[in-house]
């Protein structure tokens, strides 16, 4: 569990994947800033320009926060649902189910690509929430933090969201599990039975699978392997990870554009 291959490449991927980053690939990721600048142009543009203080700034300032979790995990499920239903993008997320043993730094398992795009689906969306927050009521609201994160960000990850790669099978039963994504439930999520195939794909909160038809709350400990199946065995190899994903999305793209030729040339 701790040293087999699956758990290496885990490690090797946290921390090339953080060099990445920080390096190379730091070109990649949206800045929120600009974002919610261009959005508060817009906004004063057509006259909104609000702007608040006191007692006031300091209950919008939570309801800032609030907005921000909640977009910031809708955003995160719908780019995970993306990720599954569109194939191109599945083989970039392959590396993240690609796992036979679930651990801490699991949870870091991605494709450097899959981790731009997702970055900057969140940029854009703190941006433009900030952005609407500024417009209508001053730039004095404060985003309510424990060490620089959102106070409902380490709530959730308190309440078991740092378990949820982790060996442990903990559920927190099927009425808070309507609510409230559980390690359990995110252990289904990366179970190599068909069954359990696209379902919860949430991060902290289980409304959006149960809006979109994804949400499966287990009856004890269904698992027997993770992964993808005969596929997982590949993906021991780093260079099956990273290069991979290029080519077989690559191949899936040609594919379409030669039905689009064919389709066409028949009209």
């Amino acid at each position: 569990m701790w040293w087999g291959k699956s758990a290496q490449n885990d490690y090797f991927i946290v921390v090339f994947g953080s060099v990445l980053r920080l390096t190379i690939l730091s070109w990649a990721f949206l800045n929120w800033k600009p974002i919610a600048a261009c959005v508060v142009s817009i906004l004063h543009a057509a006259g909104v320009n609000g702007t608040v203080n006191g007692s006031a700034a300091i209950g919008l300032g939570f309801a800032l926060t609030l907005v921000l979790f909640v977009a910031d995990d809708f955003i995160k499920w719908f780019m995970h649902y993306m990720m599954h239903r569109i194939p191109e993008l599945w083989e970039f997320h392959k590396v993240h189910h690609s796992a036979e043993e679930l651990n801490f730094t699991t949870a870091e398992r991605h494709h450097p690509l899959e981790i731009i795009m997702t970055s900057a689906a969140a940029a854009v969306v703190f941006g433009a929430v900030n952005g609407i927050f500024i417009a209508c009521f001053g730039d004095n609201l404060t985003v309510q933090t424990v060490f620089g994160a959102n106070i409902f960000m380490v709530a959730f990850n308190a309440f078991g969201g740092v378990l949820r790669h982790s060996p442990a099978w903990i559920s927190f039963g099927p009425r808070v599990e309507r609510w409230v994504i559980s390690p359990a439930m995110h252990q289904i999520h990366h179970s190599s039975e068909t069954r359990h195939f696209d379902r919860n794909m949430g991060v902290s909160l289980a409304v959006w699978d149960r809006m979109f038809g994804t949400h499966y709350s287990p009856n004890g400990r269904e698992i027997t392997n993770f992964g993808i199946g005969e596929e997982t065995a590949d993906f021991r190899s780093l260079s099956v990870i990273y290069l991979r994903p290029f080519r077989r999305a690559w191949c899936l793209i040609k594919g379409r554009l030669v039905r689009s030729e064919v389709i066409a040339a028949r009209a």
